[in-house]
């Protein structure tokens, strides 16, 4: 973890497959967790489920439509006071719905339900293109407590 400043830390990773990126985001969490401090320990409770789904569906999406996942896709997680920040960045320049629809058996079942879970988890969802081709897609994640 790389110290950004005294509330905010950072994990850098390269996840294989969407388990991966869910140990990521339970490790990037883990300092909550051990707190002696209660309030620490709630907000990780009240997060760890929900950035631990978006970081593996985000993560899994990537795997789906990449072959080669390890040398493409970059995951950081920034755990900052009241938050944690889940991006994904990939090579893809897949064009995503900015207010993806819930899942519907009428117009073809579960197509797309991840993409909609994530934008119900998260406070937050940007996707930016970069400049060298690709997108990075980042998710806020609500903690509860500090």
């Amino acid at each position: 973890m790389e110290s950004e400043g005294a509330d905010t830390a950072k994990l850098v990773s390269r996840p294989r497959t969407a388990a991966e990126a869910r140990q990521e985001v339970e490790f990037a969490l883990y300092p909550l967790a051990c707190s002696p401090d209660a309030r620490y320990r709630s907000a990780h409770l009240a997060g760890v489920w929900d950035a631990t789904l978006i970081a593996s569906e985000l993560v899994g999406h990537v795997l789906h439509h990449r072959a080669d996942l390890s040398r493409d896709c970059f995951l950081v997680c920034t755990l900052s006071c009241g938050e944690i920040t889940i991006s994904v960045t990939d090579p893809c320049d897949e064009v995503l719905p900015a207010s993806p629809v819930a899942p519907d058996a009428r117009r073809g079942g579960l197509e797309g339900a991840g993409w909609w879970l994530v934008h119900q988890l998260a406070d937050q969802v940007d996707i930016a293109q970069l400049p060298e081709g690709g997108r990075s897609i980042t998710a806020a994640v609500p903690l509860s407590g500090p």
